[in-house]
């Protein structure tokens, strides 16, 4: 793999990962409508690079909102991590909270944040 592609690959997982981490924060906004969540629990899409991933993860909403006050971490399913993009960082019940690594990860990361003022 050239060093072209392996930014480009780069770059299109971060894109694929701030997809699902948008399509999130509408699902927390949704919670947040209702004053009550059924089992108390949001239930989120996987947020990993793989774009036709669609696996859906229980995660308490004071450990959503931990997560998501870094730019750079992201909440997926086991076995769903990029080691060449991703540190694994935190475990819950059923999903991994993965860190961006490397300058390139880490910016895609921050700069396609919906609450940095992306949108």
């Amino acid at each position: 793999m050239t060093d072209q592609e392996r930014i480009e690959r780069i770059e299109r997982i971060g894109r694929n990962e701030a997809l699902f981490r948008e399509v999130n924060e509408r699902i927390e906004d949704l919670n947040r409508g209702f004053a009550a969540v059924s089992d108390g629990l949001m239930h989120i899409v996987c947020e990993c690079g793989d774009r036709d991933c669609v696996d859906q993860l229980p995660v308490a909403p004071e450990e959503y909102e931990r997560v998501r006050a870094d730019s750079t971490q992201f909440i997926i399913k086991p076995g769903h991590e990029k080691p060449s993009t991703e540190t694994v960082v935190g475990e819950g019940k059923g999903y991994y909270v993965v860190r961006k690594t490397g300058e390139r990860a880490e910016r895609v990361a921050e700069e396609t944040d919906p609450r940095n003022g992306y949108s």
